[in-house]
């Protein structure tokens, strides 16, 4: 292939004339080509008759050579005398002819092989030409077809991630399904065991004339084993935090000396009230710290209660929506239990009923605990689960509430009673009147 670097920008003129020209070439091509096409013809013409002359020749010699040897006898004889001028003649004679033809058979084939020369060039020219066309057309092909074939694996590569994102899209289906029909085979066995438990354990209240006991779900009871446990967890952790906070204040409260006398006004273990700390920087700004320390440090502090305060309204505020929440859930509770005609067909906690029969069942096959009294009812079992946490967070506040008085006429100050700050009492009993509503 020829490469243009640049392309040559004629006139009309130039144009035209170069137009011209190559038509006149085209045609003096056209007219070596048929006369090549001719000469070559005749070539083989003069090949073909220049065999027929050797043979021709070759068939005289013979006869020649025959006839010599025939008139070879009789040449001495008086009748066939010959003179040899006359046969010298002769010889001149033939020889004169042989060099002609030899001549312009010379000249003969020094013409074919120039003409047969040119015609080859003529005919390289020819081949380069035909083949650059076809380079030419082939190249013009190539390209389209490699455009065609770019065009044809974007297409397939755009399939290609199509098909991988239905394939994605659908093993998260089938995910989806096998974890549903996980769920749902659970369910049918839990559903089959809990007929064949109604089968073959309730025959006994149909015949007899009892209330029909409301059935037990065992997702229900899953359920609730999961809420129970995450409010465990939650009690747990509460009970952690009142634990160190009950042990903080009672560490600081034993730290101080008993000889040391107690300001009112400074509040004890060394918790101060708002007023006392902004009548402390009020102070202190004035005595030997610097302006601007003191500035700063007095915005902080400010900024610090002001951001302490909005959090304790905002944990207020938190408070009372959750108690009429709770509030608004019994109602709800309550208008369950008034549309069921006083029956608890929807029951809050399933364990209920299933603990009621194990007891009914306990009462039935142990005949010494007749005399007992009644049962005490669940709500007591439930809270008795969470008497260790309220006896060992009474008896912490046990130990912060002990009475200590002060004699301000004494020197050493016997310690008779200790008081806590009134905000800390109130945060402290409402931490506990929380932890005895959540249990």
């Amino acid at each position: 292939m020829f490469t243009k670097p640049f392309k040559v920008q004629f006139q009309d003129q130039q144009l035209d004339d170069y137009v011209l020209e190559n038509s006149v070439l085209k045609s003096k091509l056209q007219s070596k080509i048929d006369a090549l096409c001719i000469m070559s013809k005749e070539l083989d013409k003069c090949s073909m008759e220049r065999d027929r002359f050797k043979i021709l020749v070759e068939q005289l010699k013979c006869k020649r050579i025959v006839q010599e040897y025939t008139n070879s006898w009789d040449r001495f004889a008086p009748t066939n005398t010959i003179s040899g001028s006359e046969i010298l003649a002769k010889t001149k004679e033939q020889n004169n002819m042989l060099k002609l033809e030899v001549e312009t058979l010379r000249s003969k084939l020094e013409e074919a092989e120039d003409d047969i020369l040119a015609l080859r060039k003529q005919l390289q020219k020819g081949q380069n030409y035909e083949e650059f066309n076809e380079n030419k057309k082939l190249c013009q092909t190539s390209r389209n077809d490699y455009e065609q074939l770019i065009q044809e694996l974007e297409k397939v590569k755009k399939k290609y991630q199509q098909i991988q994102l239905d394939y994605r899209a659908t093993i998260d289906d089938k995910e989806e399904l096998v974890s549903d029909r996980d769920y749902y085979k659970n369910k049918v066995q839990r559903l089959n065991h809990q007929i064949s438990f109604i089968l073959t354990n309730r025959t006994k209240s149909q015949t007899e004339n009892d209330t029909p006991k409301p059935i037990v779900d065992i997702d229900a009871v899953l359920t609730e084993n999961k809420y129970l446990h995450e409010r465990i967890t939650q009690l747990q952790v509460e009970k952690e935090i009142v634990k160190r906070t009950l042990t903080k204040y009672k560490f600081l409260l034993d730290k101080r000396s008993k000889n040391e006398t107690w300001n009112l006004k400074k509040g004890y273990s060394d918790v101060m009230t708002q007023k006392q700390v902004r009548e402390y920087l009020d102070v202190n700004s004035k005595t030997g710290l610097k302006r601007n320390s003191a500035a700063e440090l007095k915005s902080l502090c400010l900024g610090l209660f002001e951001a302490l305060n909005d959090k304790s309204i905002a944990l207020q505020h938190q408070r009372r929506t959750n108690q009429i929440l709770a509030n608004r859930i019994t109602e709800l509770e309550k208008t369950l239990e008034s549309w069921c005609n006083g029956e608890k067909c929807v029951p809050s906690f399933p364990s209920q009923m299933l603990i009621e029969e194990l007891l009914e069942s306990s009462s039935v096959k142990s005949g010494e605990f007749k005399d007992k009294p009644e049962r005490e009812p669940l709500e007591n079992l439930t809270n008795k689960i969470t008497s260790d946490s309220e006896e060992e967070i009474s008896k912490s506040k046990d130990d912060l509430s002990v009475d200590l008085d002060y004699d301000n006429g004494s020197d050493n100050g016997s310690l008779k009673k200790i008081v806590l700050p009134l905000e800390l009492e109130q945060l402290v009993k409402e931490a506990l009147a929380e932890i005895k509503s959540v249990q």
